[in-house]
This record gives structure tokens, sequence and C-alpha cells, in this order.
């Protein structure tokens, strides 16, 4: 595996395709810094998926054609013929892609971060900006181990690259679709309302422009005209039929943390809350900001798992591929 390994590293260094993906992720970087630090949008730092979907592609361009070109020139086959063994073949892919995923994203996000350090950053705690961190390289680490298995398993170079795009849309609509199901409330409030006609008082307010409060007018066939004023009724709580209730919830929640996307929504909802300033933020006094968003602490262990399960599932795959 290790001189496998080393002729990875060796070819990709050698490999206009690499130097040119990994300066697109430097300018993917740039790019969103530059578009948070405008202004565009309202000056708050987003983690949104629209912004670091390019960077994915990207991520996913390199690995799959850099895997096709290895299929086309029979490296791989060669490999196997010469004594390599499938496991070793494809632990070095494996490794590599590990490593590739990870340099990407530094590259992504170090001049993004040297950008926003000019006034976003300052505002967010160094805890939430180190899990921060962490989990997206390694959630980044789980795009180029699943990109590298799906190019492992699909000779078809062309193939391979479209369900990897796929893929990086149909998680993130997935992500979307669980975070709308989680956040429907548990109760719905109602509220009922009457319209009840006003006294000369209150009448006499309105014309003097001192009332306060809603008010509507109506006029019959004569001209008369008769003021009314909105009176609410006590709020009333129904059962939300859509609201997911245990233990299907803890399962729905376990499976948006194992999605890089699912993790990026908190992200961005966290970095976000921490941009405002602390009077508007609220939370239970003496609390650490880490301790508003627990799930941030158990992201790096879901994308370890993740990288666990995507290499054993395409080891088992793997072994029973047959080259050609």
């Amino acid at each position: 595996m290790r001189k496998c390994l080393s002729a990875e590293i060796y070819r990709c260094r050698r490999s206009l395709l690499f130097w040119l993906t990994l300066s697109a992720s430097v300018l993917s970087g740039v790019f969103y810094g530059i578009v948070t630090v405008s202004g565009s949008f309202d000056g708050v730092l987003y983690f949104e998926d629209v912004f670091v979907v390019p960077f994915f592609v990207i991520l996913a361009a390199f690995i799959s054609l850099n895997t096709g070109r290895e299929y086309t020139d029979n490296t791989i086959r060669n490999k196997i013929i010469t004594g390599t063994s499938k496991t070793a073949v494809l632990l070095s892919k494996l490794v590599f892609g590990v490593g590739i995923g990870a340099l990407f994203c530094a590259a992504f996000l170090a001049p993004c971060a040297i950008i926003l350090s000019f006034g976003v950053l300052s505002k967010i705690p160094a805890a939430v900006l180190c899990l921060t961190a962490l989990g997206f390289v390694l959630l980044s680490v789980v795009w180029a181990v699943l990109f590298t298995v799906i190019g492992m398993l699909i000779s078809a170079k062309g193939v391979g690259s479209i369900i990897n795009f796929v893929l990086i849309i149909a998680v993130m609509l997935l992500a979307y679709q669980l975070e709308s199901i989680l956040g429907q409330p548990e109760f719905i409030t109602t509220t009922e309302f009457s319209e009840v006609q006003m006294t000369p008082e209150e009448v006499r307010q309105i014309q003097e422009g001192t009332y306060t409060g809603n008010y509507s007018l109506k006029t019959d066939e004569n001209g008369q005209v008769t003021y009314y004023k909105t009176v609410f009724s006590d709020a009333q709580q129904t059962p939300n039929p859509k609201y997911v209730k245990q233990p299907f919830r803890d399962i729905l929640v376990h499976f948006d943390s194992m999605l890089p996307n699912g993790q990026i929504n908190e992200y961005d909802t966290c970095l976000t809350h921490f941009t405002y300033p602390k009077e508007q933020r609220g939370g239970a006094p003496g609390t650490e900001p880490i301790d508003e968003y627990p799930r941030l602490k158990t992201f790096p262990l879901y994308s370890c798992f993740d990288i666990l399960l995507l290499s054993g599932v395409g080891l088992l795959l793997f072994r029973k591929k047959e080259i050609r």
C-alpha cells in the first residue's frame, strides 16, 4: 500500500489537473470571503450550501477525473496483475482521498479566513471557530472518501463524475428536507379575534390621533360611519400533525448529523447567531457560547463514523468488483 500511495502522490504532484483544481479551491475561498465581507448578505457569515457547493464540485471533479484516468490507462488493472491486492489498492486510494479532502479544504478555508478576519471572525468565540473549522475539514474528508469510493466502483470516468455531482445536490436537498421536518413546532398556536363597535370616547381618540390600537371603519348606505376595534381572544394551542415524535425524531436527528450538509446547516445557524450583538442573541446567563449548540461537539464523531462506514462498504464492494 505504501508504494501505491507514493505513486499516487508523485503522479499528483506532476498533474496539471491537481494544480488547477487546487487553485480553483483557493479562488472559491477568496470569492466566498469577499462576498461575505462586502455585505452582500447583510454582513452575516454564511456557510449555506449554495456558497460551498462549488468547492465540493471542484473536489468531486478532481477525484473523479483522477480515478477515471487510472481506469482508462489500465493503471489499476496493472497494479492488481503485478500482485498488489485490491484491498491495498483501495486503501491507498482512500488515504490519498483523505489527504486531498483535507488539503483542498485548507486551500478553501485559508484565504476565506484571512478575508473574514477583517471584522467578522472577531465576533465569534474561539471555541466555536475551532470546532467549526475542524468539522468542516472532516466533512470535506467525508465527501472525498465518498467520491473515491464511487470512482473506484464505477470504471467509466464520465458516469462516476456525473454520479458524484448528482450526489452533491441530492444530499443538499435531503438535508434541507430533514431540517424542514425537524423544524416543525410541536404545537400550533391559533388566536381568534372579533370586531367590536368602538365607544364614543375611543372614536374621539381616533379623531384626535391618540388612539393606538387596531381599528377599522364601515360606511352604511346612508353614509353613517361606524368604527370597530379588533379584540383578540386567548391563544389556543393544538397539536401539530406534522411534528415528528420520539423515537423517530432522534433517528432523524442522528441521520441529519451524519449528512455533511446537515452539519453545514447547523454551522451556518451557529455562526450567524454569534455575529449578532450579545444583547440580541439571548441565551441562558452564565452558559458558555459553545454550550448553546451542543451538536457542534458531536459532528466530528459523526464524520469519523461516516469515513469508516464508507471505507468499509467500499472495501467490501471493491473486492468483489471484476477489474477489466
